[in-house]
């Protein structure tokens, strides 16, 4: 099999692919387009799950999947994040999490590349993956109230937000001490 043809890269490379549905339902501006949007998001995060499962479990770890797995991850959050942003779905303090959470994606990406450019490989650890799963069911949560038009799961789904920026700021701060201090 091809190093690149494998199960968990095939579901990593599936995720970026299913984002123009995501983004299609946004746009179409209807409850159900925004079902749509949050069903995607979550098959999305359901491969992130298993594709994880599958490398590990079927010891099918490739480099390509250790540089595309993040990267889709950081994808993913990043284009929910600035929908949920375009439709009014977060607040307007909860821009201040979305800032925090995009700015470090984009610094860890670089540090990461530069990393990778030097030949040392980049191991994801495990306050990042809480940082990631944190993202997503945040970000899960703030798009149901939106389907349900429920402010009182939105403020649910805020805090989480806030709590995931937090571990982004924390978990920032180590990978960067860790790989640039």
């Amino acid at each position: 099999m091809s190093k690149l043809l494998t199960i968990p890269n095939l579901l990593t490379i599936s995720r970026i692919l299913l984002l123009p549905i995501f983004a299609v339902g946004f746009l179409v501006g209807s409850r159900n387009g925004l079902i749509v949007s949050l069903l995607v998001f979550a098959l999305c995060c359901i491969t992130d799950y298993l594709d994880g499962y599958y490398a590990r479990a079927y010891k099918q770890t490739t480099k390509i999947g250790q540089i595309l797995d993040p990267l889709a991850d950081k994808i993913v959050v990043s284009i929910a994040i600035l929908f949920m942003a375009w439709s009014n779905i977060i607040s307007t303090l909860s821009m201040i999490p979305a800032s925090i959470i995009l700015c470090r994606e984009i610094i860890i990406s670089g540090v990461r590349d530069a990393e990778e450019f030097s030949g040392s490989e980049v191991q994801t650890s495990r306050l990042s993956k809480w940082k990631t799963a944190t993202q997503m069911i945040a970000i899960s949560v703030m798009l149901f109230s939106a389907v349900l038009k429920s402010g009182c799961i939105l403020k649910i789904g805020e805090i989480i937000f806030w709590v995931s920026s937090a571990i982004a700021i924390v978990s920032g701060f180590v990978y960067c001490k860790k790989h640039v201090f």
